[in-house]
């Protein structure tokens, strides 16, 4: 039972980042097939509108009409922008989920047809399958509570008119289905968790290491960021004398031991071969004796075998964090200032750690 609950913990606690998961998808050519599909998913609801304001069943209000009306030019707008504009940044995104979430339930809200809200209430469904890939636990909770509230108001006038059973219909139907985003959102973090991950240490791996750290710099924290590149001393001896399941063996040891000596927090990773990358967001010394704290976990003997560490800190400024593209660009930097700070403590014989200002823990 605990396990479960940690799993959706940390599922709901993740956050998403957005220009990875559109980069992906943009990198095998597909960001076209969606535009196109999303903006004729959207170009429904305003003809929709426009069949119920010139039906015999539309509103009779002058008021209603005109604001149907606008919401037919609103959703006819909101489509098209799909198939003439450039992907829409997060922020632009997330107007555009709230636009189509207001719009739906007001097209809905002012048509006295059951069927037609009804629909509306479906395509709410369409709305957030969207937030499920490309948007965090937290938003699609916003949504799910948008749209289940969106049934309460318009169920409320059946009860109201004695017509319980379509109010409960209605109130079920939404029920059953607003419970479809969560779960294929779930379903894409179980998948994507995998695929992020190293099979052998069940750290993230390289690409994982690149998705979480956007949104670990993204945070507003008050607090450098270090980098650290942690390289195993000598490990193709190891290789050479207890065989390679024994060098598995100590690299998912290595790995398990950082994954519990690191800060909270932290990103742990298995960058390739033996060589792991750790960012934490802390101030300097304390990343520093973090770093020693890691160094000595790793020096732990495993049976018969005893390796070392050599480790490489370096520090991005909390001022030189920006946009992602800026923070991408000055992590790769950063990276490659700790990789050479790594190599600095192997030339020093290993067992240290050299930080990117030339300071040194000593053996």
């Amino acid at each position: 039972m605990w396990v479960y609950l940690r799993l959706l913990r940390n599922w709901w606690s993740e956050d998403v980042d957005y220009g990875w998961v559109v980069d992906a998808i943009s990198s095998r050519s597909a960001l076209g097939v969606l535009k196109v599909a999303i903006g004729f998913s959207g170009m429904a609801a305003p003809i929709i509108g426009l069949i119920t304001v010139l039906s015999a069943a539309g509103p009779d209000e002058p008021l209603a009409k005109a604001l149907l009306w606008l919401l037919i030019v609103v959703g006819v707008l909101w489509g098209v922008s799909w198939w003439v504009l450039p992907w829409p940044t997060e922020r632009k995104s997330l107007l555009l989920v709230s636009v189509a979430d207001v719009c739906l339930t007001t097209v809905c809200a002012l048509s006295p047809g059951d069927v037609v809200r009804s629909v509306g209430m479906m395509m709410l469904l369409v709305v957030g399958v969207y937030i499920s890939a490309f948007h965090s636990p937290k938003i699609l909770a916003l949504h799910t509570i948008w749209s289940m509230g969106a049934a309460v108001i318009l169920a409320a006038p059946l009860f109201g008119h004695g017509d319980t059973a379509s109010a409960l219909i209605m109130l079920l139907g939404m029920a059953a289905t607003i419970v479809v985003p969560p779960g294929l959102q779930f379903c894409y973090w179980v998948l994507r968790s995998e695929m992020l991950s190293d099979p052998l240490t069940m750290l993230l791996s390289r690409r994982g290491f690149d998705y979480h750290s956007v949104p670990l710099l993204a945070r507003p924290v008050p607090l450098p960021v270090g980098v650290l590149m942690i390289d195993l001393d000598r490990f193709k001896a190891v290789n050479d004398t207890f065989g390679h399941s024994a060098g598995d063996e100590v690299l998912v040891c290595t790995a398990d031991r950082l994954r519990r000596a690191a800060p909270a927090g932290s990103i742990v990773s298995r960058f390739g071969g033996e060589e792991f990358a750790v960012i934490v967001r802390l101030p300097v010394e304390d990343a520093l004796d973090a770093a020693d704290r890691l160094r000595r976990a790793v020096a732990e003997p495993i049976g018969s075998i005893s390796v070392t560490a050599s480790i490489g800190l370096a520090i991005l400024a909390r001022e030189m964090i920006g946009d992602r593209v800026q923070n991408q660009h000055a992590l790769w930097e950063v990276i490659q200032s700790a990789d050479r700070a790594m190599y600095r403590a192997k030339q020093q014989g290993g067992d240290t750690v050299v930080i990117a200002s030339e300071r040194r823990v000593e053996r």
